[in-house]
């Protein structure tokens, strides 16, 4: 079959505005719960290592690598998928499978069980960005979508803070949780708990997206099912070669350096501040959660904002400001005097937690066309998961197990991570604006070459 011309899109063609929040809402509250499953087990950390017998560097895998194996591993293929069949069930499918993991994972007995749980949520995790990017793409009118990522990007910081809320609570009630069931529960150490009931909202969640969101209509060129070819994903590439390279490493460095805070900034506090897991949950939710929000909300202000303005390289100033936020804020609050001044530090960060997603996820639905969104985000995706989630939770792991090997040696290996990561992705970021601001040309030009046909 071949390609089908494109669409009309008119502004009654679209779906009604509110439908179209709520399905952003329930995909930004999905992207969430895959935060939380993925880092609520850094809370956990002195429990999960006591009872396993775990290293740093394990435990920095299990954070790390063990999720972002398969996490890369299946996006490009999920990519095609989204490119060619109906997104929605892949979406809620990989919903499912990621709750169904966290879950399995309370049951772990050894290093291996608790790396299998995580490399099975990695490949549920993989649906979350391309399916739900292509799918707010064909949900609202282009001017519109930096804010629709802008609250899907929420997720992040939304996710963040229920993880601290309810990893915190799930703490201090395990023992009453068993309580109410001792016969099934009574031999589950308290951490196991807690990945039983941070798992299970987001069955509830994949059941109703299965049943109160449709399949909107794809806007542009699409590639007819069955037709599988990487030669013009591989024309998009080499045609946009700098450009692409520049959104996502540029946001790759930021990713990274969220996964090695997410991972060990609780730690940090309990090693450096002798903080209770329970108190640094409930302090990093109430400063994460606000001001996430804000976060999320202003990334997409100030998207709008810059392309009103006729600024071409909005995407690449946004995400540049997030990675100066880690060199200064992010540096600082690791070596905080007290744990209050690090919360204060900590505010700075929050502030721009969502700005490098919601500017990448914009940048590069604005440069692909439609029918190469789902795999060039899912190459996205892929980077993120091998560079940017494996990476730098795993880099701090190293670097406090054999160079800064003493108690409080979790500060400055997390502090090099914020500095030398927010460096080189602000390098990354000025070398290919340029070329961006090409890609962005190319791609109006053919818009509106396209719109005469």
């Amino acid at each position: 079959m071949s390609v089908r011309a494109d669409v009309p899109v008119t502004e009654a063609s679209w779906p009604r505005p509110a439908y179209a929040w709520y399905v952003v809402v329930l995909l930004m509250l999905g992207y969430a719960l895959g935060v939380v499953d993925r880092i609520v087990i850094g809370l956990l950390v002195k429990p999960i290592k006591a009872d396993l017998h775990l290293s740093d560097t394990e435990i920095g895998v299990i954070q790390g690598l063990a999720f972002a194996v398969f996490y890369s591993v299946f996006t490009l293929p999920l990519g095609f998928l989204i490119d060619r069949v109906k997104r929605v069930p892949v979406i809620w499918g990989g919903l499912a499978v990621w709750s169904m993991a966290t879950v399995a994972g309370g049951f772990s007995k050894s290093f291996w069980g608790l790396f299998g749980s995580r490399v099975v949520m990695g490949a549920g995790e993989a649906t979350t960005t391309p399916g739900s990017a292509s799918l707010i793409a064909d949900l609202f009118p282009p001017a519109q979508r930096p804010r629709a990522y802008g609250v899907f990007a929420m997720g992040g910081s939304v996710g963040i803070g229920i993880a601290y809320m309810l990893g915190g609570v799930a703490i201090g009630l395990a023992d009453a949780v068993k309580a109410l069931a001792p016969a099934l529960l009574g031999g589950f150490a308290d951490w196991q708990v807690v990945l039983f009931v941070v798992g299970a909202p987001g069955l509830l969640l994949a059941l109703l997206i299965a049943t109160t969101v449709s399949e909107p209509l794809r806007r542009g060129q699409r590639v007819a099912p069955g037709k599988i070819s990487l030669v013009p994903l591989w024309r998009e590439l080499r045609t946009n070669r700098v450009a692409l390279l520049a959104v996502m490493l540029g946001t790759i460095m930021n990713v990274m350096i969220v996964n090695a805070q997410l991972a060990w900034f609780p730690t940090l506090f309990v090693r450096v501040h002798e903080w209770e897991p329970a108190r640094i949950a409930l302090a990093l939710s109430v400063v994460g959660v606000p001001f996430g929000i804000i976060s999320a909300i202003t990334a997409g202000w100030v998207l709008s904002v810059l392309a009103k303005r006729g600024r071409t390289d909005g995407p690449i100033l946004v995400m540049g400001l997030q990675c100066l936020a880690w060199v200064i804020f992010g540096t600082a609050k690791c070596f905080a005097p007290t744990p209050e001044i690090a919360l204060v530090l900590h505010v700075g960060t929050s502030l721009f937690a969502t700005w490098a997603v919601t500017a990448a996820l914009t940048a590069l639905n604005e440069i692909t066309p439609n029918q190469l969104r789902g795999q060039v985000v899912a190459i996205y995706t892929l980077l993120t998961g091998l560079v940017g989630i494996a990476v730098g939770s795993g880099a701090v792991g190293l670097l406090s197990d054999h160079v800064f090997n003493y108690p409080k040696g979790i500060a400055p290996s997390l502090a090099l991570v914020c500095f030398s990561g927010g460096m080189i992705g602000i390098a990354i970021l000025i070398y290919g604006r340029r070329n961006y601001q090409q890609a962005v040309r190319r791609a109006g030009d053919f818009d509106g070459a396209d719109s005469k046909r």
